[in-house]
C-alpha cells in the first residue's frame, strides 16, 4: 500500500478544481452495482477504488476519464463504464483477465489495475507505455489519483 492518504487526495481534490472535475457521493450507483460489476469481471475491485467510486461516483483528470461504474446494463453500455471497457478490452485481444484498465490518455498511455499482485484489497497500477512496455505507477487508486493530479498541476 502507498503512502498516500485519503486526506490527501481529497485535499487535491478540493485544491485543483480546475484540472479535477469528480462527480459526488449523490451520483454514486450504491453498493447493488459494484457488487455486479465485481461478478461480472469475476474480479473484486480495489478496496481504494471502491472509496472513489463511493465518495466521487467517477470523474475526469485533465482530460482523463477515471473509468467507472455508470449503473447501466454493462453489454449495452458505452463510454467509460469500467465493465464495458473490460469487456471491449478482452474482446479486441487488449487485454487479458488480470488487468483491468482504469484510464488511458490522448498519448496513448493506458493505466491499469495488475491483478497479477492483488494482495489484502489492493491492487497496483501500471502503466503500459505507447511502446507496449508495462512499468509500475503506483501501489494503490489513493496514490494512482494523487500521481494523476499533480501530473496536470
Amino acid at each position: 500500500m502507498s503512502q498516500v492518504t485519503v486526506q490527501q487526495v481529497e485535499a487535491l481534490v478540493l485544491l485543483h478544481s480546475d484540472v479535477v472535475c469528480f462527480g459526488s457521493e449523490a451520483d454514486y450507483v450504491g453498493d447493488d452495482w459494484i457488487k455486479k460489476a465485481e461478478y461480472r469481471l469475476g474480479l473484486e475491485l480495489p478496496g481504494s477504488y471502491k472509496w472513489f467510486l463511493k465518495t466521487y461516483a467517477g470523474g475526469e483528470i485533465g482530460t482523463e476519464e477515471i473509468y467507472s461504474i455508470y449503473g447501466v446494463d454493462f453489454e449495452g453500455v458505452n463510454g467509460g463504464d469500467i465493465v464495458y471497457q473490460h469487456i471491449v478490452g478482452i474482446k479486441n485481444n487488449l487485454v487479458d483477465e488480470k488487468k483491468l484498465v482504469i484510464s488511458e490518455t490522448d498519448m496513448g498511455e493506458v493505466f491499469f489495475f495488475d491483478y497479477s499482485t492483488f494482495k489484502d484489497g489492493e491492487c497496483p497500477v501500471n502503466l503500459r507505455l505507447p511502446s507496449g512496455e508495462s512499468v509500475h505507477y503506483a501501489s494503490d487508486f489513493y496514490e494512482f489519483l494523487y500521481k494523476r493530479i499533480t501530473a496536470h498541476i
